[in-house]
């Protein structure tokens, strides 16, 4: 007999994924502490930003990797370690001990690779073929071996930072596409993450890096070249650097890339300031909203996120991370500078002794969302405890639920009959079922006995 013992809406960090992956990439918050950085709560204590970010509702945590940074001399004329394996052991180790997921993006060079460099390390240069693939595989290999070694196996990978115009290149601009040279790259790494899962018995998701500029037309040229092992088409959206201009561009970007290629669709950077000011010498990288309307304040910075993340999840996608919110400045050096270049777009207001701002309030969207579209509604779900079936209160006939288990699989899909669901082939244990109400996507949390 099966019973209904609890209902109640997503909240948890460990769990809230199933309603939407919302999160930030960390790359330089190790860096940031290590140089004198300090991060503080709303009650102006100083803390630990990996769990402020946690507590606050985010669910993921992405970072970088450099192959051998080392190569790089920084602004201040030391030899570069941020975003080196051991870098990314340190943070993910932090990710994780606060419930969080870990998302990694290789970008197979030894510093930055973006739409306009895609050099590979220095390690590989002059090798070419079956070579310059055996390296690629090896690597990958290696990588994700080191970090499981280290109990922070990645929930996610990404083959490749922002590739719009060549991977893996011999040239310190990127040299645009060769085919089939770049799909074997790709797919010689693809492959190195199916049989590591096949041997170690793990579930990491592959993804591509797109930039929304590009999405559209690098999906159908990867899919023409026969790069399609993949999970998630991950993109970067920057109101700054953005050709669109409105989020309904952005969300019917995201659906048709969800609905063409049957693949998962997030937002793996996004950033909007809040102010122009700066907080030490290290000139701003962004000052304007460009083509959005947003005013530069903490509240338009927030009300950004808010819509972002909004438009992204009613759109079908799977999720939205911030590029990293937590680079306030200190005395740490890239290659470029020293201190920040993006404070004024971090989530740490300087002119208030690096407090939080609004924008944290988002990372509880999977809760106030559900929490809003319930009262809107008026959706419930009983008896409570139930035998075998659910009642939807508030649902249309026919309505399709998707029931999936914790680890995101799908185990069961049918429409409702008579407002009823039948639950009795579902074993013990906690699903989540998802259903739309005015194509507003409502998950419920349901623990069967």
């Amino acid at each position: 007999m099966k019973n209904i013992i609890a209902l109640f809406l997503i909240f948890s960090s460990g769990l809230s994924a199933q309603c939407f992956t919302i999160g930030a990439d960390l790359s330089y918050t190790n860096s940031v502490i290590a140089n004198g950085g300090v991060y503080r709560d709303q009650n102006n204590a100083v803390v630990n930003p990996y769990a402020l970010f946690a507590q606050k509702g985010a669910n993921m945590v992405r970072m970088r990797l450099f192959h051998t940074p080392q190569n790089f001399i920084s602004h201040c004329g030391s030899p570069i370690t941020a975003n080196d394996i051991n870098d990314v052991i340190a943070g993910f180790t932090s990710a994780k001990a606060n419930g969080m997921k870990l998302n990694l993006a290789i970008h197979y060079g030894d510093y930055f690779n973006d739409p306009n460099t895609q050099k590979r390390p220095q390690a590989w240069y002059g090798l070419t073929g079956a070579t310059l693939q055996n390296a690629i595989y090896n690597y990958t290999t290696s990588v994700l071996q080191t970090l499981k070694n280290n109990n922070v196996t990645p929930d996610i990978v990404a083959i490749g930072n922002e590739t719009t115009w060549g991977f893996i290149d011999d040239t310190s601009t990127t040299n645009g596409w060769t085919w089939p040279e770049d799909a074997n790259k790709f797919n010689i790494a693809f492959t190195a993450v199916n049989n590591f899962n096949f041997a170690n018995g793990t579930t990491i998701k592959k993804a591509i890096h797109f930039t929304d500029n590009t999405a559209s037309w690098l999906a159908g040229l990867f899919t023409s070249q026969s790069i399609t092992n993949f999970d998630i088409i991950g993109i970067s959206f920057y109101p700054y650097w953005s050709n669109f201009t409105s989020l309904t561009q952005l969300g019917t970007l995201v659906n048709t890339l969800k609905v063409t290629y049957n693949k998962d669709v997030m937002i793996f950077e996004t950033g909007l300031p809040w102010t122009t000011s700066s907080s030490d010498t290290y000139s701003n990288i962004i000052n304007s909203n460009s083509n959005f309307n947003y005013p530069i304040t903490p509240i338009g910075q927030k009300q950004f996120f808010n819509d972002l993340v909004t438009t992204v999840y009613n759109a079908g996608g799977k999720g939205v991370l911030y590029w990293e919110p937590g680079w306030i400045t200190s005395t740490f050096c890239d290659k470029w500078g020293q201190g920040s270049s993006y404070e004024n777009l971090s989530f740490f207001n300087f002119s208030s002794n690096n407090m939080p701002l609004p924008i944290f309030d988002i990372f509880d969207f999977c809760n106030a969302l559900s929490t809003q579209d319930q009262n809107k509604n008026d959706i419930n779900l009983s008896p409570s405890p139930a035998r075998d079936f659910i009642y939807f209160k508030g649902l249309n006939e026919n309505t399709e639920v998707s029931v999936y288990d914790v680890f995101g699989r799908l185990i069961l899909k049918k429409n409702l009959k008579e407002n009823t669901l039948d639950i009795s082939e579902l074993h013990s244990g906690i699903y989540y079922f998802e259903f739309y109400v005015f194509e507003n996507k409502i998950v419920k949390k349901v623990i069967v006995n």
